[in-house]
């Protein structure tokens, strides 16, 4: 124990004499070394001193956390911002906190606040709906609580298909995005049930260099709410819908790995459908389908496009190849806010970021279940 509480000891004196030796370093150059942590970090590292608080509010570093086409993106938005009257620290944090109605209210842009990575939201018009334009089989109306304009909703149907496709270049390059359906079922939904799965894919077509194995495969998923009922699978809880914290459900569709790079003509295509079982289907809300960053809280990086594929095989010969099912794995690669600091010290000299489960036909009411109006 003695032992233990020395080495916390030398710890602590050691990142002190970090901090101190910053200290001497001037304002740019610590900037440029909180450039290199994250968002989360850097404001955590204004209360070091008055020298690092005003690196840390500095225009240049939050520059950097901002994607390099945030003007342009922000010169496509339904209702503009002044970004000139604020600061880039303000800018972040209103992109990151308030969705942004681009292309005309069709889509929606946002920076995940941890990362700075881009969200994109395709909103129910900007969707492909098999029978969409048809009012006996769907309808666009208002929703309070979404935030476009008019969301779909489903009156009757037997044959479910809805597709969505982005251009990857809108996309944070390097990055692991997982693809989502956002939804609420009525309280009277039908042909949604926890026996009843929709297929679901996501895929890169036409990306330069393409490497279709970081893309997840064909998987079953459900509407239904998973807190409320059982999965096939213990293994593949994602696969069914979960509360956002927003009113609204979202169930994972699959993921993908965007590299990057010169993938001009590159999109990203998305699907659910249920064409087979001629299952009679009514109830469904769709506010859009959203592509977001996966966010590992253990880690300042994405997943490893070459393990995950690794970690996939392995999957596949553990539990054996299902149809319609997809690998998941979560890879870590640590860099800590401690180690940014030393490796740029090191090299850098000084000159002087709904609705419930609706139970099995017969109807067990959930929680936040949209009411017949």
């Amino acid at each position: 124990m003695e032992r233990a509480g020395k080495e916390e000891v030398v710890v602590v004196e050691k990142s002190e004499d970090i901090i101190n030796n910053m200290e001497r370093l001037p304002e740019g150059c610590i900037s440029d070394i909180l450039s290199l942590t994250t968002p989360a970090d850097v404001c955590r590292s204004s209360l070091v001193s008055a020298l690092f608080k005003s690196a840390a509010d500095s225009d240049a570093l939050w520059e950097k956390f901002l994607p390099a086409d945030y003007e342009k993106i922000i010169s496509r938005a339904s209702n503009s911002i002044s970004s000139a009257a604020l600061s880039k620290k303000e800018l972040y944090y209103r992109l990151s906190d308030d969705p942004l109605l681009i292309d005309g209210g069709l889509k929606s842009f946002q920076l995940e606040k941890s990362s700075g990575k881009k969200c994109i939201m395709l909103g129910a018009k900007e969707l492909a709906i098999v029978w969409g334009d048809t009012p006996q089989y769907w309808f666009y109306r208002g929703c309070p609580d979404s935030r476009f304009a008019e969301v779909a909703e489903l009156r009757s149907v037997w044959w479910l298909e809805i597709r969505g496709k982005l251009e990857i270049q809108l996309l944070s390059p390097n990055t692991f995005y997982v693809a989502y359906l956002v939804l609420k079922l009525r309280d009277y939904a039908d042909g949604f049930d926890d026996y009843e799965p929709i297929k679901a894919k996501v895929e890169v077509i036409g990306q330069a260099g393409g490497d279709t194995s970081v893309c997840s495969e064909e998987r079953l998923i459900y509407l239904c709410d998973g807190n409320e009922h059982s999965p096939p699978d213990p293994l593949e809880t994602e696969y069914f819908a979960r509360e956002r914290g927003d009113g609204w459900m979202e169930v994972e569709m699959g993921y993908f790995y965007n590299e990057g790079g010169d993938n001009e003509g590159g999109e990203v295509h998305m699907s659910v459908l249920e064409t087979e079982r001629g299952v009679h289907k009514r109830g469904l809300i769709v506010q859009g389908m959203e592509l977001r960053p996966k966010v590992d809280t253990n880690s300042h990086s994405n997943p490893d496009p070459i393990e995950l594929r690794s970690s996939r095989n392995r999957s596949r010969r553990n539990r054996g190849t299902r149809r319609g099912r997809g690998g998941r794995a979560t890879v870590s690669s640590s860099y800590t806010y401690a180690q940014a600091f030393t490796s740029a010290a090191s090299i850098s000299q000084p000159s002087t970021g709904s609705r419930g489960g609706r139970g099995r036909r017969g109807g067990r009411r959930g929680r936040g279940l949209v009411q017949q109006t």
